[in-house]
């Protein structure tokens, strides 16, 4: 047996089209959570004399997703028992008032929530509204017929009159510094300097191990962080996905170098060629000695590449895009030069070349 029991609105870009993003679900499961709990709350204040709800108290409640209605996307959600026989009137009546002062909770204004409204439930709104991007909202009819309207800061703000930290999602990208294999954790130095601890999936074990300690390998994390009233992340709480970035220096060099196209420099200036730009990348990205200094990476007017060193001897390689050669060339102490050139369309050539970068170049940074 079901009946209608809420039709939320969200409205932002991505609902334009009376279309829900899965993610939204999360949102919806935590509304369903916090209606019947509030329900059970407005329950034992009605009824002093006993400590808990009655047996199956809303047990059976369930909100079903029936239709998503035109005017931004409003999903029609009705109220369901999940049992052989529908919910007795007193337990959706209180439904119903839960349901109510959910969204006078999120109309009141600030310091001024509805005494009825537990302090201890406001730590829904970590995930109720916690999918919302700025510019996004979801709106709830109040029983009044007017607008609640939930915000990602209003989430804040509600979240914030309860406790000292609020959550939201979050993507932080740094490298990895030392795990705790006891603690499933990893220290994450992010680029700014700053240091949080990092839940660690199981999953995540061997490339933590493989690439913590290596400052050249980037790491994102998303997931969903703690933040205090300042906006300052104070932790990740749980993560939802870890991404290894490696040698992210080189890689955002070569990105850069994609996009240049011709005229660059100083209206003129060839474009390196994408096809073997990406080929050379995908030799050094992750390959590159750890051991050496990355080099400056320079276009030239020409549309090829200068590798330089800031090393003794001023160490430069030439690398012409159109035969894959590269020339290698400094100066020694004595006045002379070396020079060595190498064809870099043959693969089995590379490790040859960092092979003999790395044993001719002095400074080696990691």
């Amino acid at each position: 047996m079901k009946s209608e029991f809420v039709q939320p609105r969200f409205v932002g870009p991505r609902f334009e089209d009376a279309t829900l993003p899965v993610e939204v679900a999360r949102d919806l499961a935590a509304y369903e959570k916090l209606v019947k709990e509030l329900a059970k709350h407005l329950y034992l204040r009605d009824h002093e004399e006993r400590e808990r709800v009655p047996k199956g108290f809303a047990a059976d409640f369930q909100l079903h997703l029936v239709k998503v209605d035109e005017g931004s996307a409003k999903p029609l959600l009705a109220m369901v028992s999940a049992g052989l026989l529908a919910l007795d009137a007193g337990t959706s009546d209180y439904l119903i008032k839960a349901r109510d002062l959910v969204a006078e909770c999120i109309q009141s204004q600030d310091g001024q929530l509805p005494a009825e409204f537990p302090r201890s439930l406001l730590a829904y709104f970590n995930k109720i509204g916690g999918s919302l991007r700025d510019g996004e909202q979801m709106e709830l009819t109040t029983k009044q017929g007017g607008n609640a309207v939930l915000t990602p800061e209003r989430c804040k703000h509600l979240v914030l009159a309860a406790n000292k930290q609020y959550e939201r999602e979050v993507e932080v990208s740094g490298t990895i510094e030392e795990a705790n294999w006891g603690k499933s954790t990893f220290q994450l130095r992010l680029l700014d300097g700053r240091q949080l601890v990092i839940p660690m999936p199981e999953s995540f074990h061997a490339q933590a191990g493989k690439f913590g300690g290596h400052p050249r390998h980037l790491v994102v994390v998303q997931g969903v962080g703690a933040f205090n009233s300042w906006d300052k992340l104070e932790k990740v709480v749980s993560v939802e996905s870890l991404e290894i970035q490696q040698d992210f220096q080189l890689a955002a060099k070569f990105e850069e170098l994609s996009s240049l196209v011709d005229g660059w420099y100083d209206s003129q200036g060839k474009a390196p060629a994408k096809e073997p730009l990406a080929k050379l990348a995908s030799h050094m990205i992750g390959h590159f000695p750890e051991t050496l200094a990355l080099p400056a990476i320079v276009p030239t007017p020409e549309g090829n590449l200068l590798f330089e060193w800031d090393a003794e001897g001023d160490p430069s390689v030439d690398i012409d895009l159109g035969s894959m050669s590269a020339s290698y060339h400094s100066f020694s102490l004595g006045g002379g030069e070396t020079e060595r050139v190498f064809d870099l369309s043959d693969d089995a050539v590379w490790l040859v070349f960092f092979e003999f970068l790395n044993a001719n170049i002095e400074s080696r940074l990691t």
